[in-house]
């Protein structure tokens, strides 16, 4: 069993500072439940002689081993379902004391090495900054008003940090000198940008708040400040941290015998074709003709991407990209999948990955192909884990 045997009765949200495992393993709620459960299922298949090794990843307390392991975990389930063996951290024949995560077996007996690997937007700079905004946040969540919740909005990251308890003294002073009634009056009037603003700044983060009135049948009833959370910019791209880890993983293992599928797991709540194809073939640009500005600009694609570079095809030992978007536990019923097959790969990969949603060059042009889907292969209801 990965998860304690107890009653729970805690149906509270996530906390910022709690992690990933600490919350599917507490919360009450009947969705997460579901979630544990499929946790379970999917370990339950592993070998067990590396059960150990994945288990202590996924309680450790770190989100970023859990969602590796869980990453890991699907991939291994879903190629089972397929019908396919798996042998995970393989050594490789050519002598490199790196290993993948898995050799596949197909029911034909192809194989392929499969490489498992998270691509993040946040820089690894703004991590500690994450870390000290999360700890200001659970303050004051967990310190609710009588009248009012907080609408959040905030710019920039502390370089120090912030004292949240000073913080929450401030704000609800703040909000014991407001009237809710004549906040709700100004809103029906003017709208929200007409409420009170309350700024704060930090070493480089600048924070402001709005109340939220409480209707007066829900004042006292609240069980968090917080009420909505408005964060600023920071991610710049999707395609550069897919594009990387491909590089990355693709020349780690040197020459191989074998075809090599790299699945990639981006955490981004939106990732779209153009992001795909980008990191694989190059950055999108138009070409203006410098004293004709009668001529129309051209489309081209920057020889920058991790399938072709400036010397034309690369990485050809990577014989495909399996690309998922911000997959979890939670969205494993909802996250889209793609497989990508390159078309200058040294080794083909087999044909069973075309039972995924996949794409392939089809003359010069790329085609995309539907497939089952992991809520499908899962057997998991629409809505789920609703």
């Amino acid at each position: 069993m990965i998860f304690d045997l107890y009653e729970r009765d805690d149906d509270s949200p996530k906390r910022n500072q709690e992690s990933d495992f600490e919350f599917l393993n507490r919360s009450a709620r009947p969705e997460i439940l579901q979630v544990r459960e499929f946790v379970e299922s999917i370990v339950s298949s592993y070998p067990q002689d590396e059960l150990n090794e994945i288990t202590a990843r996924i309680k450790s307390g770190d989100d970023t081993h859990f969602k590796s392991a869980i990453f890991e975990l699907i991939l291994h389930k879903v190629l089972i379902r397929l019908g396919c063996t798996l042998i995970p951290h393989p050594e490789l024949e050519n002598g490199s004391k790196s290993r993948p995560d898995f050799l596949v077996t197909t029911p034909s007996d192809e194989q392929f090495y499969l490489e498992a690997v998270l691509a993040s937007q946040v820089n690894e700079k703004n991590t500690a900054s994450e870390a000290m905004k999360g700890i200001v946040m659970d303050t004051l969540a967990k310190n609710p008003h009588n009248n009012f919740m907080l609408d959040i909005s905030d710019e920039g990251n502390p370089t120090t940090p912030p004292s949240g308890k000073k913080l929450l003294h401030d704000l609800l002073g703040w909000l014991d000198s407001l009237d809710p009634d004549e906040v709700i009056v100004a809103i029906e009037k003017a709208g929200f940008d007409a409420t009170p603003v309350y700024n704060w700044k930090h070493d480089g983060w600048l924070v402001t708040f709005r109340p939220i009135p409480l209707k007066p049948e829900r004042r006292g009833k609240a069980k968090t400040l917080v009420g909505m959370v408005d964060g600023g910019g920071g991610i710049i791209d999707s395609w550069t941290p897919i594009r990387n880890a491909i590089k990355y993983k693709g020349s780690k293992y040197g020459d191989l015998n074998k075809p090599l599928l790299i699945a990639v797991n981006l955490d981004s709540f939106h990732l779209d074709r153009i992001d795909e194809m980008q990191a694989l073939f190059g950055q999108e640009q138009f070409i203006f003709s410098v004293g004709q500005p009668e001529k129309e600009p051209r489309f081209e694609r920057a020889p920058n991407g991790a399938w072709y570079g400036k010397s034309g095809p690369q990485y050809k030992r990577v014989s495909g990209l399996w690309i998922f978007n911000d997959l979890t536990p939670y969205t494993v019923g909802t996250r889209r999948q793609t497989v990508y097959f390159n078309p200058w790969t040294s080794f083909a990969l087999p044909e069973i990955l075309k039972t995924f949603p996949h794409a392939a060059l089809d003359g010069e042009k790329m085609k995309w192909t539907e497939g089952s889907s992991l809520s499908s292969l899962f057997g998991l209801k629409e809505g789920w884990p609703e």
